[in-house]
């Protein structure tokens, strides 16, 4: 994902994988706060990401790992 040594088991650098920490956090904590259930879940994540990346406020980090999130579900979706 980026020049930075991987230092995760899923490849990610120091600073990509505490984006992908707490946006993993953040997904668990915006279900719980709409009650959103595990059958929902799919879809949701999928709207949860994209809004991210629309959000100015969200760093650089965060958005890489949201794009990598969103093309994991695309390609579980394929399959």
């Amino acid at each position: 994902m980026c020049w930075r040594e991987s230092r995760s088991s899923d490849g990610l650098c120091f600073y990509h994988a505490e984006a992908h920490r707490s946006l993993s956090e953040g997904y668990r904590r915006w279900c719980r706060a709409y009650g959103y259930g595990v059958i929902d879940k799919i879809i949701d994540k999928r709207r949860y990401l994209e809004r991210l990346l629309e959000l100015s406020e969200c760093g650089e980090w965060v958005k890489d790992v949201a794009k990598m999130e969103l093309k994991r579900l695309k390609e579980e979706e394929d399959c």
